[in-house]
């Protein structure tokens, strides 16, 4: 029963930090759409990508399976693409 309990913790913390970059990614993209620095553009992604890996690694020594991991992360993808396509452009 402990074991189940901080796996639902896991997985809640899991969906706070997909809705945390997924607050940043648009807030870049709104950045990229408004601003149009070409310069800005590697930094923002480099950024971004190093973030998104450091977090998908502690994902994985928190033990939470490669499968959840793929499910995240296309959801992620699907949800930011499609949003910021109907707010920004």
């Amino acid at each position: 029963m402990v074991l189940k309990k901080d796996k639902q913790i896991l997985y809640f913390y899991m969906i706070l930090v997909t809705i945390g970059i997924t607050l940043i990614a648009l807030a870049i993209m709104k950045y990229i759409v408004e601003v149009n620095e070409p310069r800005g553009y590697l930094i923002i992604l480099i950024g971004f990508v190093l973030t998104f890996n450091y977090i998908n690694y502690l994902e994985k020594k928190a033990g939470i399976s490669k499968k959840i991991i793929w499910i995240r992360n296309s959801v992620y993808m699907v949800l930011v693409g499609s949003l910021t396509y109907f707010l920004y452009f």
